[in-house]
C-alpha cells in the first residue's frame, strides 16, 4: 500500500490539467453520502443506489425512493445492495436479505416481489451475491443455495450452490455458460434446465484469487478478473492463458470493471481511485484520482461502483462522499492554485491581474504577493512571499496591475501609489521613486488599477487619481488632467486610447490631452475591462449592465445583458479573443462564450462541472501562443486557444406527478384517469369533477439543468404559447369540460429559443351528468314549465298589487282617520263630564260615544291587516294565566252587550292553565270573534265564550244565536274584505277583514281554526292551539310584563299631591308645557282645552321644537310620534341625551297602540306614552303627575336634610335619567373640590362643566329648585355640620375650611338654615332645618 500512496504522489503536477467534474452529495439532494450502486433506465434517469434508499435523479431534482417490507422501512448496506436493469427496461434491487423489488413506474413506488424464505438458523444465511442473466433471471447467491428467480413468471428455482464457496461474481458468455467467481477463485459453469454443472478450466481452477469483479469482451474474448488486493487478471479463451495485467496495482483492490473507449477499461479500485487500462497491452495509468491537496478529481479514491453513460459521461460511487461525474467532452484546461507550505506553487489562490512577458513567463498579480511561472524552467518564484523575501515581504499585499516595460524588466501596482519594478533576471526588486520625474506636485493615487504599454513602447498608468504617460526612456512622465477614478485602458491607435473608469469610457487624444465620452446606452457605467478586437470593435465590460460592444465606424452599441441574451452574469470581469472567433467572457458565475457571427452565447458554469467559477475583474489574458488566462478566487485556469464550448442541445422531457384537486395520483389511486404512467399515456380522460388538476414537467438533462425554460399552450382554451420561463408545474382550474390538447416545449436559454423538445398529450373532460342530452331535454322542459309559472306568476302579481293599493289605500284612510277620531272624541268626553244635558241629549251623547268608539275599533283592524302583512313573521310570545287574560276580554265587551241587550256568558273548564302567545295578536283574534259575535246577533240573543283543554291543547270557542252565514258563501269566510249578503244588508258597518285577519294570526301561532253557521240560527267558530312553547320555534320569547310605564296607556295613574309652592304660581309662572302636533285641529285643542292650566307654546315638528326648547325651557312636552322632518321617537332621543335638556319630562301621542312601538318610545327616554284616541282627563292627569313627580324631586335634591344623606343620592338614581344623575354628581363633586376656595364661584363651576352660565343656571333650577348659588351654599353647610359634629375642629377652623371667609357671617347663614348656633349644633343641640 505504501507503494501506491508513493505512486499516486507522483500524479499530481503542478498544473492540473483538469476535466469537468461535478459533485452530487446531500447537499443536492442526496439521501446519504454512501452510495454502493449506480444504473441508468430507458428514460435516461440515473439511480443511486444509498444507504438510506434509492435515488432518482434527472440532472436537478433527487427524488428518494423508500423500500418497504410491511411496516418496515429498509435501510444499510444488509438491504441495499445491488441494481440490476432487464431487457425491457425494469429497474430491480436486490439485498443480503434475499429480497427482491422492482420499480412499478404505475405506482412510481418500489414493490416487494419476492423474499427468500427464512431458514432456522442461529447465523442469518445472506445473499453474497447478485446477478441478472440474458434471461432475466435474477441470481440470488449464498453460501448453502443459488436462487434463480424468473422476473417475467414470478416463480423461483433453488439450486444447491456445489461450489462451496462464497459467490462474489458472476458473468455470462453465453445463453447458459458462466463464469463465476468466488472468494477461491474462477470456475467455469453451464446452466440447463435449471441444473447446474461445473466445467472443468485448469488456467482458471488453479488460479487461487479472491474475486471482486469481472468483465467479459464479446470480441476479444477476453475475461476480466478484479481482484481482491491483487490487481487484475486476464484470461483469455481463445489461448486459454491467464495472466496478470496493470503492472504495478499488484496490491490494489478492483471494486468494479467498466468499458470505456474502443481499447480501453476503466477500473474502479479501493483506495487507488479510478484507473484506465488498454485492453491490448494491459498498461494501466491513474485516470481519476484523489490525492494530497487534489483540487480536481475524486473525493475519495475508494468507488464501489462506476457507470458510463451513452455520451461517455462518468459516473462514480465516491465513497463515502456522494457521486462524482466527470465529463471529458469538454476542453481540458490547466488549473494553477495554491498547495499549501509548498513554494512551487501559487503563492495566493486570489488572482487579481495575469500577464505574460516577452519570454513567456506568466505572472500573477494575486491577494498577497506575486508568482512567476517559467515555462522553460517549469518553475514557480514568488515574490514578496514570507518564505522566499521575508525582508520585503508585507501582509496582505495585494497587486492589481503587472506589466512588461522592458524585457525582462516588471512594473507591479496595487492599493497604493506605489510602483514596484521587478527585474526577472537578477530576481530583484525595487520601488520606482516617480517623484523624481513628475515636474509638478501630483495627489497620489488610492490605487493603480492599470498599467499598459502602447504600441510606441510609452507606458500609462490609470489610477484612482491620475492618469500618467512614461515615454519610452522611463525618464519622463506627462499628467493627463481631469481624468481619474481609472479602471481600464485599451489602445485604440497610435494617437488614441480608451480610458474606463467608475463612471463611463472616454477617448483620450495622446499629444493633445483632449478626451471625449462616450454616451453609454445604459445606467450603470463602471467600466471593468476594455478590450478592442481586429475590427476595430470595443467590447466594454461593464460592471451591473452587461457588455457593450462599439463599433466606432458606425457609432452605434449593441448591449447585451441577462434580460435580452443568454449572458450568464450582467457582472462582465474580462473579455478575450481565442483564435476561433470566439469571445470569451469572465463573470462572477463562470464563463460565457460570445459568438458574434451569430449573436448567441454559450455559458460555462460550475452547474456544468467548471471548477473555478467565481472570475474576478480585469483577470485574464491571451497568451501569445493564442492560449486564454482567466483568474479567480480560487486559482488560475488556462484554456486552449481553440477552447470551444459544446453545444448541448439534447434533453429528455417527462411529465409527472399529476395531481387532482390538489393530491397525488398514479394508476393504483382509486378512481384515477390513469391507465399508465402519466409519461407514457397520450390521452388523459378527466371526469367533469376532476377539471382542476396540475402536471409537472422535467427534463432529463446533466449537462446545463438550468438553461432549460418551459413553454406551454393548452388547444382549446389558450390558443398562445406561454413566455418560457422555469415554472416546471402546469396548473389548470375549472377548467370546462372539452377536448384539449397540451403542448409543452422545451427550450435553450442559451440559444434564442432552440426548442430543444416538444410534446403533447390529448385532455378531454368529460361533461357532467347535468350536461347530458337528456338533462339538455329536461332543462329545455322545465323552461317552458318555468315560463308558464311565471307568466302565471305575473298575472297574479299584477291582480294582487291592485288589491294591495287598495288595502294601502284603507289603511292609509284608516291612519289619517285616527286624529279626527280623537278631536271627535275628546270634545265629546269633555261635554260629558262637565256639562249637564237633558236625558235625550245624554242619549245622544252616549250614541256618538259609541259609533265613535266602534269606528276606533274599525280603523284599529286596518292597521293591524297592516302589521300582520309587513310582521307576519315574526312573534313575541311570553307566558300567561288563560283565565286571567279571557276574563280581562270578556270584561271589555260587558258594556257592549249591554247596549246591544245581548247576553254575554263566559264559561271555563280548565284550572290554573299557563299557555304562550302573543299577546297583542291574541287581543287581536279574541276581540275581532267576540265582537262579531255580539254585532251580528239581534236583541235578546246571546253570546258564550267558552274555554277547554285537552292533554296537548286548549281551545277558544265563540257561539252567538245571529244571523249566521249563508252555505254557499261560507268558503270565502277569510277572504279580503268578504261580508255575507245577510250581514250587507243588514245595514251593520263591517270591514270584511277581520275574520281573514284571525285567520292569519292563529296561523302563526302554529294553531286551527273551523266554524258551523246556520243562517238564521247562528255561528259557532272554534280555534285551538298547542301547548307549551316547542311549536313556536321561531318566534322571540319576552318578558309577561312590558314595563311599569306602559300602564300609563289606560290612564290609570296615581296622583300625588303637588307641593304648597307649586300650587300658589300666579298666571306667569305657571308651568310651562310646549306642545309638538302636526295636525292643526288637535294642536289647537290641546293648546286651548289645557292653556287654563298651563303656560302654553307649540310647534308642528321635532326640527321646531328642538329650537324652540332651548329658548322658552319648558317644564313638559307632549309630542306626537309620527310627524314630518323629525318623529316624536328622534325629538324625545335628543331631547334626553343634551345635558341642558335632559330634566324635561317628554309624553309621546300616537296612533300605534301595539307593544312593540310602546316599547321603542319607551327606549328612547319618554316618560309617558299615550295611544289615540285619548281620554281628555286622563291626559290632564298624567300631565298633573308627571309635573307633581318631578317638583318631589326638586324638593328632595334642593332639601339640606338629604343632602346630609349621602345614600340619599344612590337611592334616588332611579327617579332620574341617567345624564341628569351624572350631571348631578358632577356638580357635587366639583363643590366638594374646591369646598375651602372663598373665590370659588358659580362661573368657576359651570366653567368646570363646560356649560354656559344661563344653561348651568337653568338646569340647576329645574333639579333642585335652588339657585347655583344657594345649592353651593347647601353643600358647603352640609360638610360644616359634619365637621362640627366631629369635634375635630373648632367654628373658625370650620368655616375657612369650607369656603366662609367671614366666621361672622358663617354663623349667621348656619343659624338661618339650622335654626341653631354652630356652637350649639357642635354640643348636640338641634333643630328642625328649612
Amino acid at each position: 500500500m505504501k507503494k501506491i500512496i508513493c505512486f499516486l504522489g507522483l500524479l499530481f503536477p503542478l498544473f492540473c490539467h483538469a476535466q469537468i467534474y461535478k459533485y452530487i452529495g446531500v447537499e443536492e439532494g442526496l439521501s446519504h453520502r454512501r452510495v454502493y450502486a449506480i444504473s441508468k433506465d430507458s428514460k435516461g434517469y440515473m439511480w443511486f443506489l444509498t444507504h438510506s434508499g434509492i435515488d432518482r435523479y434527472d440532472g436537478k431534482n433527487i427524488k428518494t425512493y423508500h423500500l418497504m417490507d410491511g411496516s418496515e422501512e429498509l435501510s444499510s448496506l444488509i438491504n441495499l445492495n445491488w441494481l440490476h436493469l432487464d431487457n425491457e427496461g425494469r429497474l430491480w434491487e436486490t439485498g443480503r436479505k434475499g429480497r427482491v423489488y422492482c420499480y412499478d413506474i404505475r405506482s412510481d413506488m418500489f414493490r416487494l416481489l419476492y423474499k427468500i424464505p427464512e431458514e432456522n438458523t442461529s447465523v442469518p444465511i445472506l445473499v453474497t451475491h447478485s446477478f441478472i442473466d440474458s434471461n432475466e433471471v435474477i441470481w440470488l447467491c449464498n453460501d448453502r443455495y443459488i436462487y434463480l428467480y424468473d422476473t417475467n413468471s414470478r416463480t423461483v428455482e433453488r439450486l444447491e450452490n456445489r461450489l462451496n464457496e462464497s459467490i462474489k461474481g458472476i458473468i455470462q458468455i453465453a445463453p447458459d455458460r458462466y463464469f463465476i467467481g468466488t472468494e477461491k477463485g474462477v470456475h467455469h459453469a453451464r446452466l440447463r434446465n435449471r441444473e447446474m454443472t461445473l466445467l472443468p478450466c485448469d488456467k482458471l481452477d488453479n488460479l487461487n484469487i479472491e474475486v471482486n469483479s469481472m468483465y467479459f469482451d464479446k470480441v476479444l474474448r477476453k475475461l476480466f478478473i478484479g481482484t481482491f488486493q491483487q490487481g487484475i487478471y486476464i484470461y483469455d479463451i481463445n489461448t486459454k492463458t491467464t495472466l496478470r495485467g496493470a503492472p504495478g496495482m499488484e496490491e490494489i483492490s478492483i471494486l468494479r470493471i467498466c468499458p470505456f473507449e474502443e481499447n480501453s477499461l476503466l477500473l474502479a479500485t479501493e483506495g487507488a481511485g479510478v484507473f484506465c487500462m488498454n485492453k491490448m497491452t494491459y498498461k494501466a495509468i491513474p485516470f481519476i484520482v484523489s490525492g494530497h491537496k487534489d483540487y480536481a478529481g475524486l473525493k475519495s479514491n475508494t468507488v464501489p461502483d462506476i457507470y458510463i453513460d451513452h455520451e461517455k459521461r462518468i459516473w462514480m460511487a465516491d465513497f463515502p462522499f456522494g457521486v462524482t461525474l466527470c465529463d471529458r467532452r469538454y476542453s481540458n484546461y490547466n488549473w494553477m492554485r495554491n498547495i499549501e507550505d509548498n513554494p512551487q506553487s501559487l503563492v495566493n489562490n486570489k488572482v487579481n491581474v495575469i500577464m505574460e512577458d516577452s519570454q513567456e513567463g506568466l505572472w500573477y498579480g494575486t491577494g498577497d504577493g506575486i508568482s512567476l511561472y517559467s515555462r522553460h524552467t517549469e518553475k514557480w518564484h514568488t515574490f514578496f512571499s514570507p518564505i522566499t523575501n521575508p525582508a520585503a515581504y508585507k501582509k496582505d499585499q495585494i497587486f492589481i496591475a503587472l506589466c512588461e516595460v522592458k524585457p525582462g524588466v516588471i512594473w507591479a501596482a496595487g492599493y497604493g501609489s506605489d510602483i514596484l519594478q521587478i527585474d526577472k533576471h537578477n530576481l530583484s526588486v525595487k520601488l520606482l521613486d516617480i517623484s523624481e520625474m513628475e515636474s509638478d506636485k501630483v495627489r497620489p493615487d488610492k490605487y493603480i488599477c492599470e498599467i499598459i504599454k502602447d504600441s510606441q513602447g510609452n507606458i500609462w498608468s490609470g489610477g484612482y487619481y491620475n492618469l500618467k504617460c512614461f515615454d519610452s526612456t522611463l525618464q519622463n512622465v506627462r499628467l493627463y488632467r481631469g481624468l481619474s477614478f481609472i479602471t481600464a485602458l485599451a489602445e485604440k491607435d497610435a494617437r488614441h486610447i480608451w480610458v474606463g473608469t467608475a463612471v463611463g469610457v472616454f477617448l483620450l487624444d495622446k499629444q493633445t490631452g483632449n478626451f471625449k465620452g462616450l454616451e453609454l446606452p445604459v445606467k450603470a457605467n463602471y467600466v471593468n475591462a476594455l478590450s478592442q478586437d481586429a475590427d476595430g470593435k470595443l467590447y466594454i465590460a461593464t460592471n451591473g449592465s452587461g457588455l457593450l460592444v462599439y463599433d466606432s465606424k458606425e457609432n452605434k452599441f449593441n448591449h447585451y445583458d441577462t434580460a435580452n441574451s443568454s449572458l450568464i452574469s450582467n457582472n462582465v470581469y474580462s473579455v478575450l479573443f481565442s483564435m476561433n472567433d470566439i469571445v470569451m467572457m469572465s463573470t462572477e458565475k463562470g464563463l460565457s462564450a460570445f459568438i458574434p457571427s451569430k449573436q448567441i452565447f454559450h455559458n460555462w458554469t460550475k452547474d456544468q462541472g467548471l471548477m473555478p467559477s467565481n472570475f474576478n475583474p480585469q483577470a485574464g489574458v491571451i497568451r501569445r501562443n493564442g492560449n486564454l488566462v482567466f483568474g479567480s478566487s480560487n486559482g488560475a485556469v488556462e484554456f486552449n486557444r481553440k477552447i470551444n464550448i459544446p453545444e448541448r442541445k439534447t434533453s429528455r422531457m417527462v411529465f409527472h406527478d399529476l395531481r387532482i384537486l390538489y393530491q397525488s395520483v398514479n394508476p393504483s389511486t382509486e378512481e384515477s384517469p390513469l391507465t399508465n404512467d402519466i409519461d407514457s399515456i397520450k390521452v388523459l380522460r378527466l371526469k367533469s369533477s376532476q377539471n382542476t388538476f396540475s402536471l409537472g414537467i422535467s427534463s432529463i438533462n446533466y449537462d446545463y439543468p438550468s438553461n432549460i425554460l418551459y413553454s406551454w399552450k393548452l388547444e382549446g382554451f389558450y390558443d398562445e404559447w406561454s413566455q418560457p420561463d422555469r415554472q416546471d408545474i402546469i396548473s389548470f382550474t375549472n377548467l370546462y369540460s372539452g377536448d384539449y390538447k397540451l403542448r409543452v416545449r422545451a427550450i435553450s436559454n442559451e440559444d434564442s429559443g432552440l426548442i430543444l423538445e416538444e410534446r403533447s398529450i390529448d385532455i378531454i373532460i368529460e361533461k357532467p351528468i347535468w350536461l347530458s342530452w337528456w338533462a339538455v331535454g329536461l332543462y329545455i322542459l322545465l323552461f317552458i314549465s318555468g315560463c308558464a309559472i311565471i307568466m302565471h306568476f305575473l298575472s297574479l302579481k299584477k291582480q294582487r298589487k291592485l288589491s294591495e293599493e287598495k288595502v294601502r289605500f284603507f289603511i292609509n284612510t284608516a291612519h289619517d282617520l285616527r286624529t279626527p277620531i280623537t278631536l271627535i272624541k275628546a270634545p265629546l268626553e269633555d261635554i260629558d263630564s262637565k256639562e249637564s244635558l237633558s236625558r235625550d241629549a245624554k242619549l245622544n251623547l252616549q250614541t256618538a260615544l259609541r259609533n265613535t268608539n266602534s269606528l276606533f275599533r274599525m280603523t284599529t283592524n286596518l292597521i293591524n291587516l297592516e302589521r300582520i302583512n309587513m310582521y307576519a313573521s315574526e312573534l313575541y310570545v311570553a307566558e300567561y294565566d288563560l283565565d286571567a287574560f279571557m276574563a280581562e276580554t270578556i270584561e271589555a265587551f260587558r258594556a257592549y252587550a249591554a247596549v246591544k241587550e245581548v247576553e254575554l256568558r263566559y264559561k271555563r273548564n280548565l284550572k290554573d292553565l299557563h299557555v304562550w302567545f302573543d299577546r297583542d295578536k291574541m287581543d287581536s283574534i279574541l276581540k275581532n270573534l267576540i265582537s262579531n259575535a255580539i254585532k251580528y246577533t239581534h236583541a235578546g240573543g246571546s253570546v258564550t265564550v267558552s274555554v277547554g283543554e285537552t292533554i296537548q291543547s286548549w281551545t277558544v270557542e265563540v257561539s252567538d244565536t245571529g244571523i249566521g252565514i249563508p252555505g254557499n258563501e261560507q268558503h270565502k269566510l277569510f277572504r279580503y274584505f268578504f261580508r255575507a249578503t245577510n250581514a250587507v244588508n243588514s245595514k251593520l258597518v263591517g270591514s270584511g277583514i277581520g275574520l281573514m285577519l284571525v285567520k292569519k294570526l292563529v296561523n302563526m301561532h302554529q294553531g286551527y281554526i273551523n266554524w258551523e253557521s246556520t243562517e238564521g240560527v247562528g255561528t259557532t267558530v272554534r280555534i285551538g292551539f298547542p301547548k307549551g312553547k316547542r311549536h313556536l320555534k321561531n318566534a322571540n320569547f319576552v318578558s309577561n310584563e312590558i314595563g311599569p310605564n306602559i300602564g300609563a296607556v289606560s290612564g290609570q295613574e296615581e296622583t300625588f299631591p303637588l307641593p304648597e309652592e307649586e300650587m300658589l304660581r300666579t298666571d306667569e309662572d305657571r308651568y310651562r308645557l310646549l306642545i309638538v302636533e302636526d295636525n292643526d285641529e288637535l294642536r289647537h285643542y290641546l293648546k286651548r282645552t289645557l292653556s287654563d292650566l298651563y303656560q302654553m307654546q307649540t310647534c308642528i315638528n321635532g326640527k321646531e321644537a328642538l329650537y324652540i326648547i332651548k329658548i322658552y325651557q319648558p317644564h313638559l312636552i307632549l309630542s306626537d310620534v309620527m310627524m314630518p322632518e323629525m318623529g316624536g321617537n328622534e325629538l324625545c332621543s335628543a331631547i334626553k341625551s343634551d345635558i341642558e335638556t335632559s330634566h324635561i319630562p317628554v309624553l309621546l301621542l300616537t296612533a300605534l297602540n301595539d307593544e312593540k312601538n310602546i316599547l321603542k318610545g319607551l327606549q328612547t327616554g319618554a316618560d309617558e306614552y299615550i295611544t289615540k284616541p285619548f281620554n281628555l282627563e286622563i291626559l290632564r292627569t298624567i300631565i298633573a303627575n308627571t309635573l307633581a313627580a318631578r317638583a318631589t324631586l326638586r324638593a328632595k335634591y334642593g332639601s339640606l336634610s338629604e343632602l346630609e344623606k349621602d345614600e340619599s343620592f344612590v337611592e334616588m338614581t332611579g327617579e332620574l335619567g341617567p345624564l341628569d344623575w351624572k350631571f348631578i354628581k358632577e356638580v357635587n363633586a366639583d363643590i366638594e373640590k374646591n369646598l375651602q376656595e372663598t373665590e370659588y364661584n358659580i362661573n368657576t363651576l359651570s366653567a368646570s362643566l363646560c356649560m354656559s352660565r344661563t344653561s348651568f343656571y337653568n338646569k340647576i333650577k329645574a333639579l333642585t329648585g335652588q339657585a347655583p348659588s344657594e345649592y353651593v351654599r347647601l353643600i358647603r353647610l352640609k360638610h360644616a355640620a359634619r365637621m362640627l359634629k366631629d369635634g375635630v375642629y373648632n367654628i373658625t377652623e370650620v368655616a375657612e375650611r369650607t369656603g366662609f371667609n367671614d366666621p361672622k357671617y358663617f354663623r349667621e347663614v348656619f343659624k338661618k338654615y339650622y335654626k341653631v348656633a354652630p356652637s350649639q349644633y357642635a354640643s348636640g343641640e338641634s333643630s328642625d332645618t328649612v
